[in-house]
């Protein structure tokens, strides 16, 4: 482990190009919408289209941050780049790494002696089953973690 090895889930990082992709398509389709079918409603439902443009737009762009998320790893800890925001542990910090999620999305658990974290870098949607990418990295991330506890030892 000589210099950084920097990480992205294929599988998460997907999840947000979708999002992404799906957004920019709704900030296009909403406008077109209101200036062809927004002259035959009122000046509510037209201000309402408006709001509602916003908040896709304001969802578009924080997914767009979110394509900035990876992990960087190197022989003293693991760095999750957040879309506004770093988090650094330490590998002697980590006391598990698991594969958890709910009904939509697989994500990972990194319980640390300060508490868990649930990297945003490593957050998938369920679709068929667990995917080939997350366990990839988590088998990374636990190979690190344990170099890491050897080299202590």
């Amino acid at each position: 482990m000589d210099e950084p090895l920097t990480l992205r889930c294929r599988a998460a990082l997907a999840r947000k190009l979708i999002a992404v992709v799906l957004l920019g398509y709704m900030s296009i389709a909403v406008p077109v919408f209101l200036i062809i079918g927004g002259n035959d409603e009122g000046i509510i439902e037209t201000l309402l289209g408006g709001c509602l443009y916003l908040v896709i737009v304001a969802a578009a762009i924080g997914n767009a941050f979110g394509l900035r998320c990876k992990m960087i790893l190197d022989d003293e800890g693991v760095t999750f780049v957040q879309p506004m925001s770093e988090i650094r542990l330490a590998w002697n910090d980590i006391t598990a790494i698991e594969v958890g999620g709910d009904s939509r999305t697989w994500d990972v658990e990194i319980r640390t002696t300060s508490g868990n974290h649930r990297p945003s870098a490593l957050k998938c949607l369920r679709w068929l089953g667990q995917p080939r990418s997350l366990r990839q990295t988590v088998e990374t991330l636990e190979r690190y973690r344990q170099a890491a506890r050897a080299e202590d030892e």
